[in-house]
C-alpha cells in the first residue's frame, strides 16, 4: 500500500498550470510507463523523473559591440522601432531594431502576429534579451529570442537552464515551466540516507537534488 505521503506525486499533471487536455494527451503518450491502455495518463512523479539531458548557459552577458560570432548571449536593450514585413510578401521576417550604448541589434522574426510583438517589445522601453546570436550583412541579430524578459522577469529567470528530451508539439520553454510546477507539488519526505553518507559524498538530498 503506498504511504499517503506520495500521493501528491501519483495525480495526474491535469492538476498542474498550464496543463490543457490537448497537451496531458500529448505528454501522455511521452511520458506515460508502458501500459496497455488506450490512453495512458502521465503523472506528476513522470515530470520530476524526466531528468535533463544538458543545460543551456545563459549567465554570458554582453554589451551589443562584445558580442561573439555565434553563441547564447544574454544582453539588456532599448527597443527602437518594430519593422513589419509588407502586406503581400510573408516570407520576409518581422524585425525588430534595438541598442544599447555601444551599438544596435536586430530580433527578427517569422510568421508573428504584430499586435503580440508590439505587446511584447514596447517601443522605448527596456527589455533583457536571451538566445543565439548571429550575424547578417556585418550585423548582429537574434532570431526567435529564447527569452525576452522586463527587469523583474530577469531577475527569476534560471541562468543555467535545463534542457528535457521533448516530443513533438511541445516546447523546451512549456515543458519546463510544468516540471519547475511539478516540483511545487514534491512533498517534504524524509531522507533515508544518514547524514553520515551525505556528508561524505556531499550529496543532497533527495528534494534538493530534484
Amino acid at each position: 500500500m503506498r504511504p499517503s505521503i506520495l500521493n501528491p506525486l501519483f495525480s495526474s499533471i491535469s492538476v498542474l498550470k498550464g496543463v490543457g487536455p490537448g497537451l496531458e494527451k500529448t505528454l501522455g503518450r511521452f511520458l506515460a510507463p508502458a501500459a496497455e491502455e488506450k490512453a495512458p495518463e502521465a503523472r506528476v512523479v513522470d515530470l520530476l523523473f524526466h531528468l535533463p539531458s544538458g543545460f543551456l548557459d545563459r549567465r554570458n552577458r554582453y554589451s551589443i559591440h562584445d558580442l561573439p560570432d555565434k553563441g547564447i548571449v544574454t544582453i539588456e536593450v532599448t527597443i527602437a522601432r518594430h519593422r513589419p514585413p509588407p502586406p503581400n510578401n510573408r516570407r520576409i521576417p518581422y524585425r525588430v531594431d534595438c541598442y544599447d550604448a555601444t551599438g544596435k541589434i536586430s530580433l527578427v522574426y517569422f510568421h508573428n502576429f504584430a499586435f503580440h510583438l508590439k505587446r511584447l517589445l514596447p517601443e522605448g522601453e527596456s527589455r533583457f534579451i536571451s538566445g543565439q546570436v548571429d550575424w547578417y550583412q556585418g550585423e548582429p541579430q537574434i532570431v526567435h529570442p529564447d527569452h525576452v524578459l522586463s527587469q523583474d522577469e530577469f531577475s527569476r529567470m534560471p541562468l543555467l537552464e535545463p534542457v528535457y528530451p521533448l516530443t513533438q508539439g511541445v516546447s523546451l520553454r512549456v515543458l519546463g515551466k510544468i516540471i519547475r510546477a511539478a516540483q511545487t507539488r514534491l512533498p517534504d519526505l524524509p531522507e533515508w540516507l544518514s547524514r553520515e553518507k551525505l556528508e561524505q559524498n556531499a550529496w543532497p538530498s533527495f528534494s534538493g537534488a530534484l
